[in-house]
């Protein structure tokens, strides 16, 4: 299932170490624990990318569900 588009609609996500908090407005986010340090989140579309310290960047289809790249 797809991000609710309130997510990217709202177009905040905080970068915290091995977790990324993927913000819907300004008091309620999900979190997502990707297990490796994290470098950059951005949104691209519908889509969350997501690169790791490794260079390898995830793309998130929703909170559960990613591919990776690179």
């Amino acid at each position: 299932m797809p991000w609710d588009p309130k997510y990217p609609n709202y177009g905040v996500v905080r970068i915290e170490n091995d977790k990324v908090k993927v913000y819907r407005d300004q008091n309620n986010y999900s979190t997502l624990s990707v297990g490796k340090t994290v470098t950059h989140a951005a949104w691209a579309g519908q889509e969350l990318n997501v690169t790791l310290s490794d260079g390898k960047v995830r793309r998130y289809r929703d909170q559960n569900n990613y591919s990776t790249i690179g």
